[in-house]
């Protein structure tokens, strides 16, 4: 494990932060990877993990960019302890701490939260066709073509897509395993956001049936989906 990053590398934006009340901590920032240097990484306090010994640059940036960004938000939170990386390479955060970190087109984002609730965030770019295509195939449920139509559009398609890996990353935790796309389905779409229904049991605390909450919010066509499980 290593220690909360003490500096920004200049790739790496200055953070924004977006309010989530009490013992939460929401941030986004902006990277580039074409500024990006192996250097960055002790700029930034850090050493380059092993396991990126033989990544392309893109994903050394990656990585570096969302524990940068969650160093900033632990220590927004007043939180004492280091991000480690478990091994299905999810990150594993300090003592009473619970948190999500995501990537898409040069945009990093990290949710953090004071607590036992777990906590997935998830970005998505706008699809463009292709992907669009590979989402109808691969991701969608007759369930949730009830609610998209036959043939969805590029927004409906990438918050589908999106809600789901929000809802992922907060339960993985819950249920320790992997589970696919088909395991959840479309509830309800609503102005802020979708209700997920399981199709299938995860275990016996998480029966088929069960709806959780996915906020979302469309930026510079991007959208942010927040999915929150209480203990």
């Amino acid at each position: 494990m290593a220690p909360f990053p003490d500096k920004l590398p200049d790739f790496l934006s200055e953070p924004e932060l977006w309010p989530q009340g009490a013992g939460r901590c929401l941030l986004f920032a902006q990277y580039d990877i074409a500024r990006y240097r192996d250097s960055d990484y002790a700029v930034a306090g850090l050493a380059l993990p092993d396991f990126l010994s033989r990544a392309v640059p893109k994903r050394r940036a990656e990585f570096l960019a969302g524990r940068a960004l969650a160093g900033q938000a632990l220590a927004r939170l007043g939180a004492t302890g280091a991000v480690g990386r478990d091994s299905h390479g999810a990150p594993v955060w300090p003592r009473g701490i619970q948190g999500s970190i995501s990537h898409s087109h040069g945009m990093v984002g990290v949710w953090l939260g004071q607590g036992a609730a777990t906590l997935g965030l998830d970005l998505e770019a706008l699809a463009d066709p292709r992907a669009v295509r590979a989402i109808c195939h691969s991701v969608l449920t007759p369930g949730d073509r009830v609610h998209l139509g036959a043939t969805p559009d590029a927004a409906g398609a990438t918050a589908v897509f999106s809600a789901k890996e929000a809802l992922y990353k907060a339960l993985f935790p819950r249920v320790g395993r992997f589970f696919g796309f088909d395991h959840a389905e479309i509830a309800e779409i609503r102005p802020d956001g979708l209700a997920l229904r399981l199709t299938k049991p995860l275990s016996t605390g998480w029966p088929a049936g069960c709806v959780f909450e996915i906020a979302q919010h469309w930026r510079a066509g991007t959208v942010i989906s927040q999915c929150e499980i209480a203990s």
